[in-house]
């Protein structure tokens, strides 16, 4: 693993449709329960729904390789509110700013929408997660019990939190 963070030589840009398949592919590395080809599809066909994808150009002793797909973010805006549907970064690259990055992404293309809250659900056991999101601005408005089923057949309670994202009390990305 390197130690440098990844953001240095990230790039992010929306999910086009010739990404359904990496994106499907990335999405089953973050989490057990995988969202396949065929629902991101659908998910990001419905109104008001994008995705974001990370990649990055590493560059290793003269040598230059291929771009990586190491994170995404999907979000849906409605009106003034949007929702953080799924976020993830490759296992590989987790701690080193990748998160941070996709979600400053996905709040600022939200705010352009016109969204003036964001609202996501967190395992209750994820606390790296939480403290990225409460980087962010959010805070728990809610629980949600047994919201996630993990691939042992576990399953595990969510946090609901918010963050406003205009106006008073707005959200700022936090200084690294």
């Amino acid at each position: 693993m390197l130690a440098v963070p990844a953001t240095r030589g990230l790039r992010i840009r929306p999910v086009g449709p010739f990404d359904l398949g990496r994106l499907a592919r990335l999405h089953r590395r973050c989490f057990t329960e995988a969202w396949g080809r065929s629902d991101l599809a659908h998910l990001l066909a419905m109104p008001g729904t994008f995705g974001l994808l990370a990649r990055l150009q590493e560059h290793r002793r003269l040598v230059l390789e291929p771009r990586r797909d190491v994170g995404f973010a999907i979000c849906r805006v409605a009106a003034d509110e949007s929702e953080l549907l799924s976020i993830g970064v490759a296992p590989e690259w987790r701690g080193r700013g990748v998160g941070a990055a996709l979600l400053e992404a996905a709040m600022a293309r939200c705010r352009e929408l016109g969204a003036r809250r964001m609202f996501l659900e967190v395992d209750v056991d994820n606390r790296a997660a939480q403290k990225l999101y409460e980087r962010f601005g959010f805070t728990r408005v809610g629980l949600r019990p047994d919201y996630y089923r993990h691939g042992d057949g576990r399953r595990s309670d969510a946090w609901t939190m918010r963050c406003q994202l205009m106006g008073e009390g707005q959200a700022t990305p936090p200084a690294d």
